[in-house]
Parts: C-alpha cells; sequence; structure tokens
C-alpha cells in the first residue's frame, strides 16, 4: 500500500506544481501596465459623466474581476493540496481519521464555492464587456463536474465518518 500511496503522491504533486505553473504563467501574461494609466484616473474622468458607468471605473472594474479570478484559481488549486494530506493519513494508516473526514469536507466546499464565485465573476466580466453570457455554456465548459464531485466529497466525508464509527464500534465489541 504504501508504494501506491508513494506513487499518488508523486502524481499530486505533478499536477499541483504544473497547475501552479499554469496559474503563474497566466498571472504574468495579464497586463499589469494597464494600472500605471489608473493613477491619475481621477484626473482624467468626464466630471460629469456617473462614476459607476465611467470607463476607468469599468475597466477598475475589469481588472478587479480578473484579480478575483486569479485568486479563486489559487484556491482551488489550494483544495486540490488537501489530497497530498489525505494521503498522508492514510500512509500513516489512519483510513477514517478525523482529519481526512475534515479533509473531504474542504475539498467539497472548495470546490463548490469555486464553481459559484467563478460563475459569478464570469457574469459580471461578461456584463462589463458587454459580451454575450449564457449561464448553461459556462455551467457545460468547465464545471458541470464540479458541483457533483464537491457534493461526492460530502459524500466521502459521510462514509468516512460512517467508517470511523464502525471501526470504534468494533473495538469495543472484541
Amino acid at each position: 500500500m504504501k508504494n501506491n500511496t508513494n506513487i499518488l503522491t508523486f502524481i499530486t504533486w505533478g499536477l499541483l506544481l504544473s497547475a501552479i505553473s499554469i496559474l503563474l504563467n497566466d498571472i504574468r501574461e495579464f497586463d499589469f501596465n494597464q494600472f500605471k494609466e489608473f493613477h491619475n484616473w481621477a484626473k482624467t474622468a468626464n466630471k460629469n459623466e456617473p462614476w459607476f458607468t465611467s470607463e476607468n471605473a469599468i475597466q477598475w472594474g475589469y481588472y478587479a474581476i480578473s484579480a478575483g479570478l486569479f485568486f479563486w484559481r489559487g484556491y482551488l488549486l489550494y483544495g486540490f493540496s488537501y489530497f497530498l494530506s489525505i494521503l498522508k493519513e492514510i500512509e500513516n494508516g489512519n483510513y477514517f481519521s478525523d482529519k481526512n473526514i475534515s479533509y473531504f469536507k474542504k475539498i467539497g466546499n472548495i470546490f463548490i464555492w469555486y464553481t459559484i464565485n467563478v460563475l459569478v465573476l464570469r457574469f459580471l466580466l461578461a456584463t462589463i464587456n458587454k459580451s454575450t453570457f449564457n449561464f448553461f455554456n459556462e455551467l457545460k465548459a468547465e464545471f458541470t463536474f464540479l458541483i457533483p464531485v464537491g457534493l461526492a466529497f460530502f459524500i466521502l466525508a459521510e462514509i468516512f465518518k460512517r467508517a470511523k464509527d464502525n471501526e470504534e464500534e468494533n473495538k469495543l465489541t472484541i
């Protein structure tokens, strides 16, 4: 079992590191030079135009939402890092530990919150860019599996909790 756990740990590390490198590359390619233009935005703003619909506010909104999307992608990677903790517990022989139950719940929460927040941010981004946003197309694109997987982790947490209770019950009957 230890060999399988080691293999899974190496695979998880490889996936995490490659996903982190992709995220860092996307952040690097993001045009941060635009922030220099915002320095004097109050001087260039049209005072007769409402602030909320001004070009500068729309640009600020675009960059704030893009930063939010980067944050949520990092948060999703943080959720994947819990797999390493689960594998470590399994390697130590603690299959049905409270830590594993907690990790499964955390992963489920992270997957569901990621999906909801990214859908909201993409909707806002589409509104700002005046592009089309189709909820069902966005849901199909990359999120179709994240909510069911998040719910599956909640179910796994409940299964592990019941298995832990049964294991403790069996120890008492011997």
